[in-house]
């Protein structure tokens, strides 16, 4: 069951608690509710972390969870799909939300020359902002929401799985034959 599954990968309320850098956000971290791992709280932390990876600014992941905190929703689940985007996976991610924007704003990519220094730097994300941000909020919202239809439909057959084989079973389990 998937909510099993999370409770077991997921790291422990208490051992958090005793992080060292975690300690002047224990006041936040106190709501039970950013450690729920039931089916709607995990799908809603799961399409935040996971729409906040498409954005392209530093400090995703402190905004992410700042929003986390202020909704509710389950925080690991939310820091996990935020990670998706990591310095491996940020350059093609961003690559293919630039193309992306580039073609529904019809306008050519246009060539990449790379020079260390902040004239250039300037320069390209003038040119390069409005078909990478479009990019970004487009497939940003159809993946999260592909991602969280394909998730939320495995955990409700999950369940659904495991009500099954319950059912099967007897209903009371006394302590012998009487």
């Amino acid at each position: 069951m998937p909510r099993k599954f999370l409770n077991r990968v997921l790291p422990a309320r208490a051992y958090l608690r005793e992080q060292w850098f975690l300690r002047p956000f224990d006041a936040l971290l106190h709501d039970p509710a950013l450690w729920a791992t039931h089916r709607k709280n995990v799908l809603r932390a799961f399409a935040l972390g996971l729409f906040g990876c498409f954005l392209p600014i530093p400090g995703q992941t402190l905004l992410v969870v700042s929003i986390a905190l202020w909704l509710r929703v389950n925080l690991p689940v939310t820091v996990a799909a935020s990670w998706i985007a990591n310095p491996v996976t940020s350059g093609p991610l961003y690559y293919a939300c630039y193309r992306l924007g580039s073609w529904l704003l019809d306008r050519s990519p246009g060539t990449f020359r790379i020079e260390f220094s902040f004239d250039w730097l300037w320069s390209e994300i003038e040119r390069i902002w409005q078909p990478l941000l479009l990019g970004c909020l487009v497939l940003g919202i159809v993946v999260t929401g592909l991602a969280v239809f394909v998730v939320n439909q495995l955990w409700i057959r999950a369940s659904r799985r495991r009500f099954e084989q319950r059912r099967g079973q007897p209903r009371w389990r006394g302590l012998g034959p009487h």
